[in-house]
């Protein structure tokens, strides 16, 4: 698997758990002496939660906030650090303008077909940009849901347990 090595090489150690059951913890970013840490639940073991959620998480590090962030990304506290986190996150995933003009072209009817074209523009997957337009409530969740696929699979040798 790629991302640990990268990670690894750029100094930042990478744990991914089984989801803890009854819990609401997505990921964390912290430090172990200097040297920065990301751990990832999967707690929604779909590539659009996988994606933004590592993001999230390298945005703490990259940002320089220091401290420990435990999150949920369903309720985020209200602060500078995790809005400049998010923002991080979602531009890394798809660049805003782009973004924007594909909403304005598709006028809010967003195809499969469409979806896919977009993500192939913007060298993501599918389920990226689904992931977003749902956030961004601009598809309803039970929608195109064969695009979010699960990311355990490629991380079964990765996984702490």
């Amino acid at each position: 698997m790629l991302i640990p090595k990268l990670l690894g090489d750029l100094g930042v150690h990478l744990v991914i758990v089984p989801h803890l059951s009854k819990t609401y913890l997505d990921g964390a970013a912290f430090y172990l002496e200097s040297n920065p840490v990301i751990a990832l639940t999967l707690r929604y073991d779909r590539i659009d939660s996988f994606w933004f959620t590592l993001l999230h998480e390298l945005a703490h590090i990259v940002l320089g906030h220091k401290g420990s962030y435990l999150d949920n990304l369903d309720a985020l506290e209200e602060n500078e650090e995790e809005i400049e986190a998010n923002q991080k996150a979602a531009e890394w995933l798809i660049h805003p303008q782009p973004y924007q003009d594909f909403i304005l072209r598709s006028k809010k009817v967003f195809s499969r077909k469409g979806i896919e074209e977009f993500a192939q523009t913007q060298s993501r997957h599918p389920g990226i940009i689904l992931g977003r337009l749902q956030y961004d409530k601009l598809v309803p969740h039970k929608n195109l849901r064969v695009l979010l696929v699960k990311v355990s699979p490629f991380f079964q040798n990765c996984i702490d347990s």
